[in-house]
């Protein structure tokens, strides 16, 4: 499965969002421009439209003025008329105090108004916006009213025409007069208001879409998070399926394998590159091993002990395990496998087989060797007694010294058992390894000289090192003795020692030339007793096994050794920690 990053997966929304707040500044910024814009142009066309109202109403007065039968009311019928448009509120005109000298509405005239126009000249206007108490809008557009006509004219028409009789046709002269239009802002507030529908439409629509966005945002991040964790959890069982300490394969009704770790590949030997989809039933015998049931049954297996042939001549033990895998109708869709390598285990009950045997063995000697102890004593005490009284008589005498023999033979052979059974606790001290080989072979040099055996060294560059001298002198001992037994004439031995720091272990080593070990005899000559030498007591090389554990460490035993046709090479392996301190040795402590 492919994850995608977050910040790909978020890029859409991120998109949208951005592109929804842009689009809601770009609507706002714009509806507040367009209202503004269409304010501008609706007062302006009012504005045009008063001045050419009262423009009209000084034409129709002047109009009517220079007739004969204009009269003063004829003014107030005018602006009665002109207020009966749908989009005029009303007009009216005042003198320069104030007071309402004509109104559309006859029971507004003669009161006072508080507005007084700035007007500087005739043809200048003066306009305000005010809201009556009906919350209507009206612009109210103000110039100065000129009829534009002379009085001096009109006196001498009226005197032609027989009116001069002291009796004015106009009762006011309308010189600092203000006519005052005031115009219904209805269709601008209706256009307003459907631009502000508008605008709150489009801001509605953004709103849901950014609602949408950030949506689809919460279920992107609930869905990385959800991948996130199932990545994890994926991730987190793989790694606890690979680091398992027992193999695991899954497989499915067929037998086929469907998934692994490592360890299973490795303990069936199978190649990771051909286990897919692998037959397992070419490998494991499912009647016998009881998968079959499990998969037919859903009946589990529990640590069935197998052998699989792993490499030509090598069986490995396996304890296997095995788990049905249900589905939602009882039925099986196929099986776990756990399989668990039983080398270690088998090795362990070997120790524990050995280490019981020896037991018995160590009670059994101890009680035997004090027994026959003190008989030999006196048996051999005899002898020599014996030996010294009869020597003028050789035969008699040779009785005796045979006898002080075979009882220095039976006390040695006791004084083994009592070291095999006896625990003997490690004392480690700094040893130097090259004089304990020298000292080894010292003790051997005069054995070795009369059967005409070469005897090589071979040793590292060593110093001291953490060991239980005595011991270590004990086997080597013994290994070297061993090879002298076993070599004819002009036979050779080399005993040798080396620090491996790569691992840090210490390796001694005797290898001979002789005729070697059968493999079918290696894993029986450590056992007490058993020897294929006519004088041997079968327990030098158990008392070398004993010795190398003792000091947590091993035996390993090669015939014929690498690079050689014949001979045998014993190895003991000891687990050593060294520092180095100086030039000229080690600081070492025991692993």
């Amino acid at each position: 499965m492919r994850f995608f990053p977050i910040k790909k997966m978020y890029l859409p929304a991120l998109s949208i969002v951005a592109v929804g707040f842009i689009l809601l500044v770009l609507i706002s910024i714009s509806t507040y421009r367009n209202l503004d814009r269409q304010k501008t142009i609706a007062l302006r066309f009012l504005h045009r439209q008063g001045e050419g109202l009262i423009l009209s109403l000084e034409a129709s007065a002047r109009t009517g003025m220079k007739t004969l039968m204009w009269q003063e009311v004829s003014l107030g019928s005018l602006l009665q008329e002109t207020a009966k448009s749908r989009d005029i509120a009303y007009v009216y005109i005042i003198d320069e105090h104030g007071t309402i000298v004509h109104h559309s509405n006859p029971l507004k005239t003669g009161t006072t108004v508080n507005w007084k126009p700035l007007i500087s000249q005739e043809d200048h206007f003066d306009s305000r916006i005010k809201t009556i108490p009906d919350s209507t809008q009206i612009y109210e557009l103000a110039k100065f009213f000129s009829p534009m006509y002379e009085p001096t004219m009109m006196h001498h028409r009226n005197s032609q025409m027989g009116l001069d009789s002291g009796h004015p046709v106009n009762s006011h002269s309308h010189r600092g007069d203000v006519i005052i239009l005031g115009m219904k802002m209805t269709a601008f507030e209706q256009a307003r208001q459907a631009d502000i529908q508008h605008a709150f439409i489009m801001a509605a629509i953004i709103l849901i879409l950014g609602s949408g966005a950030l949506f689809f945002i919460f279920v992107i991040q609930n869905y990385y998070l959800v991948t996130k964790t199932l990545k994890q959890t994926k991730d987190y069982t793989r790694e606890v399926v690979a680091n398992m300490a027992n193999g695991l394969i899954s497989i499915d009704s067929e037998g086929k394998i469907v998934s692994f770790n490592l360890l299973a590949l490795e303990l069936l030997d199978i190649e990771e590159s051909r286990a897919q989809g692998m037959d397992l039933r070419k490998l494991l015998d499912f009647e016998i091993s009881g998968i079959q049931t499990t998969l037919i049954n859903c009946v589990p297996v529990l640590d069935f002990e197998v052998y699989h042939q792993h490499k030509p001549g090598e069986m490995v033990p396996l304890a296997l395990s095995a788990t049905p895998i249900k589905n939602g109708k009882g039925g099986c869709n196929g099986a776990v496998l756990v399989l668990r390598d039983l080398r270690e285990i088998k090795l362990l009950q070997e120790k524990v087989k050995r280490s019981e045997k020896l037991a018995a063995i160590g009670e059994l000697a101890a009680g035997v060797a004090h027994e026959i102890r003190n008989p030999l004593s006196s048996i051999r005490g005899f002898a020599q007694f014996l030996r010294h009284s009869l020597k003028d008589k050789p035969q008699e005498k040779e009785y005796a010294e045979t006898m002080v023999t075979e009882v220095d033979r039976i006390n040695r052979v006791v004084t083994d058992l009592l070291t095999f059974a006896r625990p003997t606790a490690v004392e480690i001290t700094p040893t130097d390894i090259t004089e304990l080989i020298e000292h080894s072979v010292r003790l051997v040099e005069a054995d070795a000289l009369s059967r005409d055996v070469n005897i090589q060294r071979k040793i590292s560059n060593l110093t001291r090192l953490p060991l239980d001298a005595n011991q270590i002198t004990q086997a080597l001992l013994n290994l070297l003795l061993n090879a002298l037994q076993a070599l004819p004439p002009k036979g050779n031995i080399e005993i040798g020692a080396e620090l491996d720091t790569s691992d840090s272990q210490l390796h001694l080593w005797v290898k001979d030339d002789g005729p070697g070990i059968p493999n079918n005899l290696i894993e029986k000559i450590f056992e007490p007793f058993y020897t294929t030498h006519e004088k041997g007591t079968g327990l030098g090389l158990a008392i070398v096994h004993k010795i190398a554990e003792n000091h947590n460490g091993e035996i390993r035993v090669n015939s014929p050794p690498k690079g050689m046709l014949r001979g045998c090479c014993f190895s003991i392996i000891i687990p050593i920690i060294v520092h180095r301190t100086t030039a000229d040795g080690f600081k070492t402590t025991e692993n």
